[in-house]
């Protein structure tokens, strides 16, 4: 995720331990934090409280948080069409 997200977030960075983080090729600084996350819809809600690396520079357009959260449900993605889907998973 982007640093600057943090703090348009609120998450509070001053304490947070460093890491040299390799991806796609470009070597960036991410600083490790831990969030708290929430999906809702209507009554229904699912949270958890992944650690999530703010990094500068990143130069992507996207961010990834705590997927694993999202273990309970089943996820489908469609980035042409710019939609997602998430529904409960039969245990």
């Amino acid at each position: 995720m982007a640093e600057h997200v943090a703090e348009l977030a609120g998450t509070d960075l001053t304490d947070a331990t460093e890491h040299k983080i390799v991806v796609g090729g470009l070597q960036t600084t991410g600083r490790a934090a831990t969030v708290q996350l929430e999906l809702r819809q209507g009554k229904d809600s699912h949270t958890w409280a992944p650690t999530v690396y703010f990094c500068d520079p990143w130069p992507w357009a996207f961010g990834l948080l705590g997927l694993a959260g999202l273990d309970p449900f089943l996820v489908s993605i469609d980035t042409y069409e710019e939609w997602a889907e998430l529904h409960p998973r039969n245990r």
